[in-house]
């Protein structure tokens, strides 16, 4: 299998929602636009790098930065790519746009009830936080 982990353009913003609604969280409150992940490749604060097998996007991850911290999210695998390292060359190279930018910590934002999620994390060095809580809101 030849993975490429590349930035995303706007060819891949459908390939991209199709995956985050076939492999993704299926309890998401909010469902992505087109229009949102087109917002986030114009940003110069994130990036959306996908994994793409003879040009097929089957992975995805964002990198945020806010100027202080770093968060990686949306972190998703197409099922029959799993457990063949594309998660594990997401998060390096996602940790490489974020130092990059001169970001010292990244918070991943990780679903725990997903099967693989609370065991992958610290296989790839992140410590689980116990202390601190997550507070969301849907505006709109």
């Amino acid at each position: 299998m030849n993975i490429e982990i590349r930035e995303a353009t706007t060819d891949d913003v459908d390939a991209a929602l199709a995956l985050w609604e076939s492999d993704a969280d299926p309890g998401r409150t909010i469902l992505d636009e087109p229009n949102d992940v087109r917002r986030l490749l114009a940003s110069p604060s994130g990036a959306l790098l996908v994994a793409a097998n003879k040009g097929e996007v089957v992975g995805t991850i964002v990198a945020g930065w806010d100027g202080w911290r770093g968060n990686l999210y949306r972190l998703v695998v197409r099922s029959d790519h799993r457990r063949q390292g594309v998660a594990r060359g997401l998060v390096a190279r996602a940790e490489d746009v974020l130092r990059a930018q001169g970001c010292p910590r990244i918070t991943a934002l990780v679903h725990l009830g997903l099967a693989e999620a609370p065991s992958f994390w610290p296989a790839v060095g992140y410590q689980h936080d116990t202390k601190i809580g997550r507070f969301v809101r849907n505006l709109g």
